[in-house]
């Protein structure tokens, strides 16, 4: 045993060690920096910057400055906040003194994403672009992609039932709109009403809609614009974070959940995401929606790394899987009750009680969806980008069939598809100075499985597309521009066509091109000017359908004899601050068709053995489609935002000298909202309410429908947002949205299903997002 003075010398000495090494360790190093708002470029004070592994923090000055001094060198998260905008963690692995610049998107209602970006590497050369951030989609979760994007004004909902829906963008959807799945264009069977896009909105960060140049390399069915899904970049950081989000609904008593994960390693960063959601019967203000529930899941992975500081290389995968139930008060099994149930006050089969069970009829969707990416960087100014992708679509529907044969699909359909992209970049000596050329190569097969017992609506087929694409981007003093070409050949060969008789074959050379235009009027405002030519062949639902399609309870008849149509089209957008406080973005658009390809109502209902369903047909004809969306917002005090939104589209048949059907109506929407800053029981809380008005559809020929439009209608909306952080500076987000809150009972005209019962009821969301 050593004496106690031997023990208190060797405590004195490992002290001095240990603080020996404290002091020789360098703590010296500063981080500082500025954060500024993306749009009005200006400094945002009272942000807050905190390191979470010191627990300490900064908060800018009234020049949106902050320093952060005497750290060690070693691993850092820095969480950056403000009010209003959705915090953002940043890893550092902090060697040497270091200054950054963060922007961040001060409004949601701007819709652009957070964006940080080191000194020097901002680039705001977009021309014509609008973003929904990765806020904005938690806020909105419990929709769907088409759902979400209706906030981005100018897009309106095609609806075929409460979980079928489409994008229409300045009065175009279908195939005159392209999906872009984290780079890959979404290859299903879009050319359906009621073919919802196979993807879940919650495996991006970000969720774009593009228009010019940018859109047009990836085809001639852009024309309607380019909806871009994708990620944030994977940056280097060792730890796992991620997010859990869980969903409700009380309208069909709805719940999911969405979660992902990300964690870096030494062979590349990823990111892991995994969700569902189950619903049952929706409910009008005054009856069950019988059979309109659905059942979804989806996952996905996304891992990328740096082989060489030239080389860069991306692997994504997904797959997804929806089964939806239809109506089932649209299926009729006569013509008497047919023409009975369209504009019946209650439908047919309609029960008193609610159930989550799909039956017949029904659709089961899966889409599995595999990406690989490589990027070389040649020289300091030359770049080659390789993209490969591979898509299955399997989808399968369910009619009510006699003698216990509702299991045993109607349509069962597989569409295989390979995409290859070879792109070369060159960035000129000058600054903007951006060239671009590449080739493409698409294949899409799709084939009808035996067994269904009945002709198949879509032939079998093989297509082959082959493609070549120039972007120019430049400076012309003040004025950014851009000129985009493309040159497509596709060779359809179409194989046991009802109405063909057996083999047909098409060729389609078509060409587009694009050129636009950006220039900043003042400090705060921006206008661009995007001219372009489209001649988009007809797809093979527009030549060769022939027979029922029960999405949208209807019998569809192509037209081999349809021309590719050709499309003219001026966009013309202005962006900016007319005050400080005043916010404005308007849209105005001009679309002159030459054999506009349409579906066409017919005055015929026709009997089948499996039903009694009105007809429809493809026609063209010549068409102008033009419009204007006005979005405004009003800052009236740092706490209180007003926000305005008109969005008018008008379309005109000018063979037949009337309006084109399908064309959104007048929609005007009023929301104001309050936030409140910080506080001892929240980190912040927003609320708010909206008012919206849709109007009647005027002009819409009555014998080109089955129905006259029903008559405009008022919702009233509201919701409340509040986030709070845990001790360990997590985040806890929880949104409650309120929707058609006075129960209003209405029809909308856009709705294929409004031929047969009303639209849905109040609907209460109820969302929560933990962050980790």
């Amino acid at each position: 045993m050593f004496p106690i003075y031997y023990r208190i010398f060797a405590f004195i000495l490992t002290i001095a060690f240990y603080s020996h090494t404290v002091i020789s360790q360098s703590c010296d190093l500063t981080v500082k920096g500025q954060i500024r708002d993306f749009h009005e470029d200006l400094s945002l004070e009272y942000a807050t910057v905190y390191i979470q592994e010191l627990k300490t923090g900064v908060t800018t000055d009234e020049m949106g400055k902050f320093e952060l001094n005497q750290l060690c060198k070693g691993d850092y998260h820095f969480i950056i906040s403000h009010i209003g905008c959705a915090s953002k963690t940043i890893y550092f692995s902090l060697q040497r003194d270091t200054t950054i610049q963060i922007f961040m998107e001060h409004h949601d209602e701007l819709l652009d994403e957070v964006i940080i970006e080191a000194i020097g590497t901002q680039n705001k050369t977009g021309l014509v672009k609008s973003v929904i951030s990765k806020d904005m989609i938690f806020e909105m979760s419990g929709q769907n992609l088409t759902e979400m994007l209706k906030a981005i004004p100018g897009v309106s909902i095609l609806r075929s039932g409460p979980n079928l829906t489409k994008p229409i963008i300045n009065g175009l959807y279908g195939n005159r709109i392209t999906v872009l799945n984290h780079g890959l264009p979404q290859e299903g069977q879009q050319w359906g009403n009621d073919h919802a896009p196979e993807i879940d909105p919650n495996t991006a960060d970000k969720i774009s809609i593009f228009k010019g140049s940018n859109a047009i390399k990836y085809g001639l069915s852009t024309l309607g614009g380019l909806v871009v899904i994708e990620p944030d970049d994977l940056s280097y950081d060792p730890h796992w974070h991620g997010n859990l989000k869980i969903t409700g609904q009380t309208n069909g008593r709805s719940y999911g959940m969405q979660t992902a994960l990300r964690k870096s390693t030494s062979w590349g960063n990823t990111r892991w995401t995994a969700g569902f959601t189950n619903s049952g019967d929706r409910h009008t203000p005054d009856y069950y929606l019988t059979n309109t529930g659905n059942k979804e899941k989806s996952m996905s992975m996304l891992w990328s790394n740096s082989q060489t500081s030239r080389a860069y290389r991306k692997f994504y995968y997904s797959f997804y899987q929806n089964e939806i139930g239809i109506l089932r008060g649209s299926h009729i099994g006569n013509l008497t009750d047919l023409q009975d149930a369209i504009g019946r006050s209650v439908p047919f089969f309609t029960q008193d009680s609610f159930s989550y069970a799909i039956n017949a009829p029904k659709q089961n969707v899966r889409h599995h969806l595999a990406k690989y990416s490589q990027k070389y960087l040649i020289s300091e100014s030359l770049i080659l980008n390789i993209d490969a992708g591979f898509q299955a679509n399997l989808r399968q529907e369910y009619d009510v069939r006699r003698g216990g044969r509702s299991d045993r699909p109607t349509l069962d359909l597989v569409l295989l598809s390979q995409f290859y992209d070879v792109q070369l970049t060159h960035q000129g000596s000058n600054p903007g100075v951006v060239q671009s050329a590449g080739i493409q190569y698409k294949i899409n097969d799709n084939s009808n499985q035996t067994g269904t017992g009945i002709n198949p609506l879509i032939p079998n087929y093989l297509n082959h597309y082959l493609a070549s694409y120039f972007i120019y981007k430049n400076k012309w003093k003040s004025v950014l521009w851009e000129l985009g070409v493309r040159a497509e050949y596709r060779d359809y060969q179409i194989y046991r066509s009802e109405n063909t008789g057996g083999y047909a074959h098409h060729h389609f050379f078509n060409m587009a091109g694009n050129l636009g235009f950006k220039k900043n009027i003042n400090k705060g405002i921006s206008a661009t000017l995007d001219i372009s030519y489209t001649g988009r062949p007809p797809e093979i639902n527009e030549l060769y359908s022939f027979g029922l399609h029960q999405g949208v309870s209807g019998i569809e008849v192509g037209n081999p004899g349809l021309q590719p149509e050709h499309s003219f089209k001026i966009v013309q957008e202005w962006n900016g601050h007319l005050t400080h406080h005043h916010h404005v973005h308007m849209s105005l658009f001009y679309n002159k068709f030459r054999n506009f390809i349409y579906l066409q109502p017919s005055d015929e209902f026709r009997l089948t053995i499996r039903g009694a369903f009105p007809v429809y047909k493809y026609v063209a004809a010549n068409a102008d489609i033009a419009g204007l969306s006005l979005k405004s917002n009003f800052e009236i005090n740092k706490n209180l935002l007003w926000s305005n939104t008109i969005n008018y589209t008008y379309g005109q048949n000018l063979t037949m000298g009337h309006g084109l059907i399908r064309i959104p109506p007048l929609n005007a929407v009023s929301n104001i909202s309050y936030t409140i800053s910080k506080s001892a029981w929240f980190e912040e809380m927003k609320l708010g309410t909206e008012i919206s008005h849709t109007a009647k559809q005027n002009r819409v020929n009555e014998k080109e429908d089955f129905l006259l439009p029903p008559e405009s209608y008022v919702l009233f909306n509201g919701f409340l947002k509040m986030k709070w952080k845990t001790n360990s500076k997590n985040d806890i987000d929880l949104v409650i949205r309120g929707e058609n809150l006075l129960n209003t009972s209405y029809r909308d005209y856009l709705n294929r299903l409004r031929y047969f019962a009303d639209e849905m009821g109040r609907n209460i969301y109820v969302n929560i997002n933990i962050k980790f």
